[in-house]
């Protein structure tokens, strides 16, 4: 019976490193990564579809999390305290809102997604940890495992980084939760197990994840903008794929990136793309509104530019790297980001996001899929 019920979790376990492996180390970047992973949880289309949400239950689901998405991007370039606080806050305040619209069986189901997300930790959850009756001696147990696993992981997202091929990192993460499972499932008695599997509920695909969509912030108008008719919002782009990049004209790091940005200006010209620069400056030097211009003209730049000389559109964004690239989809939802160089240490995110470009614009406008 043990060794059954093992199984069942390894499977579990082993399906959700896998996806938490991509995430993190695939050629994307999670523009909410070190959050709480809750959050891009509730994101997710396969999340939505699990909770047979009706057509108007899905609306007004999809509305309310457009609503926190204001509140939450900002927290991204806050002090990691205040950082934090706003996150719990948010999450928080955004539970007792789904409580409101969505039926007891759908938030239980989406509490067991999200307990099955979290693997281990969700056995030091409080709403677990009430039931379970652990002895101090399994909880210190379990707070151990799980350091010395997140210690593990850090050092593998460490190696990712350095762009390190994927494929041995997964089965070396995905061996690293089976070995954390094995573990923990010593620490627990037949009862606890027991306990822990109605908490998990049924199995979910984690496999269908990835695709999370938050709503971008709407640009802040300063007035002054360059190669641009009238002010643009995220909102008037509509049907249109946006690629928005913060840059610095000083930066060496951004200039770096130009090329790829004069490249997909010509390649999308007579497509539905808008690139789109944001100019935050870095330096004092970067300051004066014509000097940007001036560099904008020499580098070639025909797309529009909005000047953010007082970060406001850099903090509602929540932005805290030059240069970082967006993409915003035709229904004006984060889709895909790329902090740093495209190019970075060998990197291929010129390519890579190119081909997002290029899904994005295959997917069906605003007008043509609205039911």
């Amino acid at each position: 019976m043990l060794q059954r019920n093992s199984a069942c979790f390894v499977v579990f376990t082993v399906c959700a490193a896998a996806f938490f492996v991509t995430t993190r180390v695939g050629s994307t970047a999670d523009p909410f990564f070190g959050a709480d992973p809750a959050w891009n949880l509730i994101h997710e289309p396969a999340v939505e579809r699990e909770l047979k949400l009706s057509p108007a239950e899905s609306t007004e689901f999809r509305a309310v999390l457009d609503r926190f998405d204001a509140t939450f991007f900002p927290l991204r370039n806050k002090p990691s305290a205040e950082a934090a606080l706003g996150v719990t806050n948010t999450l928080a305040q955004l539970t007792t809102t789904l409580e409101g619209i969505l039926s007891e069986g759908q938030l239980q189901r989406l509490m067991e997604i999200q307990a099955r997300q979290q693997g281990s930790w969700a056995l030091l959850q409080p709403r677990l940890v009430a039931v379970m009756d652990y002895t101090p001696e399994q909880k210190e147990r379990f707070e151990k495992t799980i350091s010395d696993t997140t210690l593990a992981t850090k050092e593998i997202e460490a190696q990712a980084a350095k762009g390190e091929p994927r494929g041995p990192l997964e089965k070396q993460y995905a061996a690293l939760k089976a070995d954390e499972l094995k573990t923990v499932l010593g620490i627990l008695s037949p009862l606890q197990q027991a306990t822990w599997r109605t908490f998990l509920g049924r199995d979910f695909n984690f496999s269908n994840l990835g695709q999370a969509r938050f709503k971008a912030p709407e640009l802040v108008d300063t007035g002054e903008w360059l190669n641009a008719d009238k002010p643009l919002t995220i909102a008037s782009l509509s049907g249109k794929v946006v690629v928005l990049h913060f840059y610095a004209f000083g930066c060496i790091n951004c200039i770096r990136n130009y090329p790829t940005y004069l490249d997909w200006q010509k390649r999308f010209r007579s497509r539905d793309v808008v690139i789109l620069g944001i100019h935050t400056p870095e330096t004092a030097a970067e300051q004066a509104t014509e000097s940007v211009r001036e560099k904008a003209r020499e580098a070639g730049f025909t797309f529009p530019v909005l000047v953010d000389r007082e970060k406001a559109n850099w903090n509602a964004w929540g932005n805290s790297m030059w240069p970082s690239v967006y993409l915003i989809d035709k229904r004006g939802y984060l889709r895909h980001f790329w902090p740093g160089e495209l190019k970075w240490e060998g990197a291929t995110g010129d390519k890579w996001m190119q081909d997002r470009i290029e899904e994005l614009l295959a997917e069906p406008s605003p007008l043509v899929d609205r039911p």
